[in-house]
């Protein structure tokens, strides 16, 4: 919980780079498209260890958003 006096700014947004790389698979044919995202910036946007989200892929472009947990799926 932030102090009483504390001044923080909240977080802006700013455009990352990452490269799609490959996963490694023993040498078979056909490997799989990888990207890795990380950085302490992503707590900055409220996403947390062990938190499920959601990803919408679109031509171009993936959307990554928090998931709403329902009580249905706990």
């Amino acid at each position: 919980m932030a102090r009483d006096d504390s001044t923080s700014e909240p977080a802006v947004p700013q455009a990352r780079k990452s490269i799609v790389g490959y996963r490694p698979n023993g040498g078979r044919p056909n490997p799989l498209p990888q990207l890795t995202i990380k950085g302490r910036w992503l707590e900055q946007w409220g996403f947390i260890k062990g938190q499920p989200v959601s990803i919408i892929a679109e031509q171009g472009q993936l959307i990554i958003r928090i998931a709403t947990v329902r009580k249905d799926d706990l």
